[in-house]
């Protein structure tokens, strides 16, 4: 747990408010897809260095333009790689962290980025010789934990030094490693029990082990009423209790089950339990074609499908070397700065909603619906799009609905407007988010946070314009950032993020260039050639990426997604240390879970 996140008393005041940082930035280098490449953006001659002078890193070969470098290392070396890229030259933010069990056995994938020149290293670690174990990186990432953990519950592999090394999306009692290329779909209970499963199942959880533990007294001070848990003359007493939120709990807007620690009003611990929606859309995408995991794409974030779609398509097309034309771009970004407009409106109905302001609620709504009739118009859906293809999109915007959505555009400053006055000066409001829920950079970096949770933090990293993707680079993208960290800087980097969002829709429409919306010749059944991509959009969630591994067949050998919905939760039970009781609420849903991303 950081000691740099934590409750409303552990920090100072702060100027609150977010304001633009915007900078042009050119549009990436494309590259030829090559054998087991994984490919970002970030030009190939800036991260050729990044790797020199390590002798333990065994390069996998030359990375063409718009490629990043990748390298092989023993496990005995890993954590020497890692702290001499982390802590020497700069790779602090742990972008992707993953397994694939290939023709050889599994191998271990991770991915780091050095932001301040926008360039990433990719670290392979093979697992062939019969030992599933290696090093943990909880230790310079605690965000690692629930990565690794995953990887764990998914493939079998082991993580040394892991602190609470368990289950994380599958039950305890479950059997097998669904994402193994030898484990049969619909087999649960055949194959033999996990090494772990009875010593992890037996472990007291977090939570339960500060339930357990004694609770240190002290004797009572002359003229104190309760001190230590205990009053002056013996007869009152406080102990630690343990409070159930949820699963079914209207605050954790999904099935999320929160146990918190309590000592009187302050938690003390507290341990979110994920997997409740858990499909293993990864596993699932292995028997799909390439057109049809699209549709899969939508049920992970169904609060903003677009940008889960674009995630994996742009990986695919690195992978295929199809060239989208300009318009399906246009489109493109259209759509994901809309549904990124409406995922807001959602998140900040249900947070007025859960702070007892109703009627934000019903106001973002009526935006809200507008939007969706649009979205219904132009795809057939208003929540599963299965609207991107590979090359550009389904259908071309129907004659009429550009105008529509333009004049409805131009009029949502007024609208946010309309949000702000109920809330940003609301007494009640301000008491509620002001000082509460603090994070700081160094925390949010450690446990692998981004997108409006980081920039509210005072990061200034949006992926849309530092490392533009599809036609952000002919946007001007400004990225709202506050400094403050808390509930309330949250709350306004997302509303600023609202006024963004509306402004480059309106330019999409406004610059809508003619031309074909989807490229031509692209086969009907895709087998893209054999190799990796990586690629990563900007959610509303924050960095969103897509990791597809093609073997040349017409199905992903393997398909991850890297959800930031996941990692922002996973930094929750060190914010709400030290916070009160009556805080939890405005603390969590300030974070923007949504469920369907983090269980996949």
């Amino acid at each position: 747990m950081s000691a740099e996140a934590g409750g409303a008393d552990q920090r100072a005041d702060h100027p609150s408010g977010p304001h633009h940082r915007g900078r042009p930035v050119g549009r990436a280098a494309r590259g030829a897809p090559c054998r087991r490449t994984v490919l970002v953006s970030g030009p190939a001659s800036a991260t050729r260095p990044a790797l020199e002078g390590i002798p333990s890193a065994d390069p996998t070969g030359s990375i063409g333009p718009g490629g990043i470098e990748a390298c092989l290392v023993g496990r005995e070396d890993l954590l020497a790689v890692v702290g001499e890229l982390r802590e020497r030259r700069g790779f602090r933010h742990l972008s992707c962290l993953t397994a694939v069990d290939g023709d050889g056995g599994l191998e271990m994938v991770y991915v780091l980025a050095r932001r301040e020149d926008h360039v990433h290293v990719a670290i392979k670690v093979p697992l062939r010789d019969g030992s599933l174990d290696v090093p943990s990186l909880s230790a310079a990432w605690p965000g690692a934990e629930w990565l690794e953990r995953e990887v764990y519950d998914l493939f079998g592999v082991t993580f040394s030094g892991h602190p609470d090394l368990r289950r994380i999306v599958l039950s305890e009692d479950f059997v097998g490693h669904p994402l193994r290329k030898s484990f049969t779909v619909g087999a649960r209970g055949s194959g033999k029990e996990d090494s772990l499963g009875p010593a992890m199942s037996a472990a007291m959880s977090p939570v339960a082990a500060v339930h357990e533990a004694p609770v240190e007294r002290e004797a009572p001070r002359p003229g104190s009423r309760v001190v230590g848990g205990y009053s002056a003359d013996g007869l009152l007493r406080t102990e630690r209790i343990i409070l159930n939120m949820g699963p079914q709990h209207p605050s954790t807007h999904g099935v999320l089950h929160l146990l918190l620690a309590l000592e009187g009003e302050i938690v003390v611990a507290s341990e979110p339990s994920i997997g409740y929606l858990h499909r293993c859309i990864e596993k699932l995408c292995e028997s799909r074609s390439y057109k049809q995991c699209i549709a899969l794409m939508d049920r992970c974030d169904y609060v903003s499908g677009f940008n889960t779609e674009l995630a994996y398509l742009l990986a695919v097309e690195e992978l295929a070397g199809i060239e989208v034309p300009r318009k399906a771009e246009y489109i493109r970004v259209l759509m994901c700065e809309l549904v990124r407009f409406t995922s807001h409106l959602v998140w900040l109905g249900t947070y007025g909603l859960d702070l007892g302001a109703l009627t934000p609620f019903l106001y973002c709504f009526r935006e809200r619906e507008a939007v969706l009739d649009f979205f219904e118009e132009v795809t057939g859906g208003r929540m599963m799009f299965n609207y991107f293809r590979p090359g550009g999109v389904k259908d071309d915007l129907p004659a009429g609905a550009a105008g529509r959505m333009l004049e409805l555009l131009r009029g949502m400053d007024a609208a946010v407007d309309e949000y702000e006055s109920l809330l940003t000066r609301n007494e009640i409001f301000l008491a509620r988010t002001k000082g509460v829920g603090w994070m700081s950079p160094r925390a949010l970096e450690e446990f692998c946070v981004t997108g409006p949770m980081a920039r509210a933090s005072g990061v200034d990293f949006d992926v849309r314009r530092d490392e533009p993707y599809s036609a952000y680079s002919d946007f001007d993208v400004r990225v709202p950032v506050a400094e403050g960290g808390d509930c309330f800087d949250r709350y306004a980097v997302r509303v600023a993020e609202m006024r963004e969002s509306a402004r480059i829709a309106r330019l999409a429409l406004e610059g809508m260039p003619e031309g074909p919306h989807v490229a031509e010749g692209v086969p009907r059944t895709l087998k893209p050639p054999a190799g990796e991509a990586y690629r990563r959009v900007e959610s509303p969630r924050g960095e969103l990426g897509a990791y597809v591994v093609s073997d040349g067949s017409a199905q992903p050998w393997r398909m991850k997604l890297r959800s930031p919905a996941l990692s922002n939760l996973h930094i929750v039970p060190a914010t709400l240390a030290g916070c009160r009781i009556g805080d939890v609420v405005a603390i969590l849903a300030s974070v923007d879970v949504v469920l369907g991303e983090i269980d996949r």
